[in-house]
Order: C-alpha cells, then structure tokens, then sequence
C-alpha cells in the first residue's frame, strides 16, 4: 500500500504541481508581458 502510494502517488503529484506552476507563470506572463507591452510602449514614446 505504502510502496503504491509512493511509486504512483509522488510522481503525479510531481506533475501535477509543475503543470499548475507552469500555468501560473504562464498567466503571469500574459498578463504582465503581452497585454501590459503595448500600454507600456505607447507611454514611453508619447512622453518626450
């Protein structure tokens, strides 16, 4: 029983948590990145 949970249970649970911090980061990123980028960019040429 102990031995299926860590043969079984420790690798999903592995995958699991990078997939979720990689979606984190991944919604990070479009959030601050992509849609911040054009903002940011039409700001710093219109100021002189």
């Amino acid at each position: 029983m102990i031995v299926n949970l860590l043969f079984y249970g420790v690798p999903a649970l592995v995958i699991a948590v990078t997939l979720w911090v990689g979606f984190l980061g991944w919604r990070f990123y479009l959030q601050e990145v992509v849609r911040d980028n054009d903002s940011d960019t039409s700001d710093a040429r219109s100021t002189p």
